[in-house]
């Protein structure tokens, strides 16, 4: 195949976004069965307008709302008032439901991407973001997943995706450059695709059965931690200032803690439940630098306390 790819068909122009469209395009959404979420906007100077502020790790890409994705909705008079409340909110959709993403972070990710589909453009919608690309596809029950490729994650279940046409920390908005059309269906995630999301299992290591014991107790674990992540309380903010300071990253320190102590003896995936903490934490609203260095702290002080595991 050739390595070369057609450049998506560009605007003759910037086009001007109100708040009205923001609105207009969240109800489009819900009426197709995606459930939406408003997001935090950024500020003319890129940072978000959350209370993170300069801080923030993900300008205008988390949620307002207290539970993240779990009050996401496809319920008109909901999402009226959610903007009604935030005019300018950015558009969230979540996946893994309707509609599965692969996130794309820059052009020779996307080179990548149609090497591996083995073909010059994607089929179905094809968003513009701010540095990047999202291919859209129909949901097919696939996890989300980092790094399928070098700048190439999958948004599937518990996945979050900022639709057009939400605001950009660059300034840009979120376009359509391959149109989406609500009475066609989006494209089945293509096999080449599929395979790279849901690599075949590694073979199982000589003492499977203890493995999977210490397995199945860090998942009980790991569960127990997410949700009481999910469940801490927010921090109160009045006049521009946080008088209470929540207990959202108390909670996430606490859990990279006691996940640090259990993997210190081995047998835990140590990227993977990290990600997963970072996933939750994010939801909750937390910026992505707060959360990866409280993950990071709390990780390192578990290590030097291991935990044993209860025996069978």
């Amino acid at each position: 195949m050739t390595s070369e790819v057609a450049a998506p068909d560009r605007a003759a122009g910037p086009k001007v976004f109100s708040a009205t469209d923001l609105l207009a395009a969240a109800l489009g959404y819900a009426a197709a069965g995606m459930a939406v979420l408003p997001l935090y906007t950024p500020r003319p100077d890129g940072n978000c307008n959350c209370h993170d502020g300069a801080d923030c790790g993900s300008p205008g890409k988390h949620p307002r709302l207290r539970h993240g994705l779990r009050d996401a909705s496809c319920r008109p008079e909901l999402i009226r008032a959610w903007w009604r409340r935030w005019p300018n909110a950015n558009v969230g959709l979540v996946t893994g439901t309707t509609l599965d993403v692969c996130d794309v972070d820059n052009g020779s990710a996307l080179h990548a991407v149609l090497d591996v589909l083995d073909m010059i453009r994607p089929p179905g919608p094809l968003i513009r973001t701010g540095a990047g690309w999202h291919l859209w596809y129909a949901s097919g029950g696939l996890p989300s997943r980092v790094a399928l490729l070098p700048g190439v994650d999958w948004r599937g279940r518990g996945g979050l995706v900022v639709a057009p046409p939400s605001l950009h920390a660059t300034g840009r908005r979120y376009v359509f450059q391959q149109p989406w059309r609500p009475d066609i269906a989006l494209p089945v995630c293509p096999p080449p695709l599929r395979k790279l999301v849901l690599p075949p299992p590694p073979p199982p290591p000589r003492d499977a059965a203890t493995i999977a014991d210490l397995d199945r107790y860090t998942q009980a674990a790991l569960a127990g931690e997410l949700d009481r992540i999910r469940r801490a309380p927010r921090p109160v903010i009045r006049d521009g200032r946080r008088v209470t300071g929540g207990g959202r990253n108390d909670a996430l320190n606490r859990a990279a803690f006691r996940l640090g102590q259990l993997a210190a003896l081995g047998g835990v995936d140590d990227a993977a439940v990290r990600r997963q903490l970072t996933d939750a934490a994010l939801d909750t609203g937390l910026g992505r630098t707060e959360v990866q260095r409280t993950i990071a702290s709390g990780w390192r002080a578990g290590l030097r306390h291991p935990r044993p595991r209860p025996r069978r």
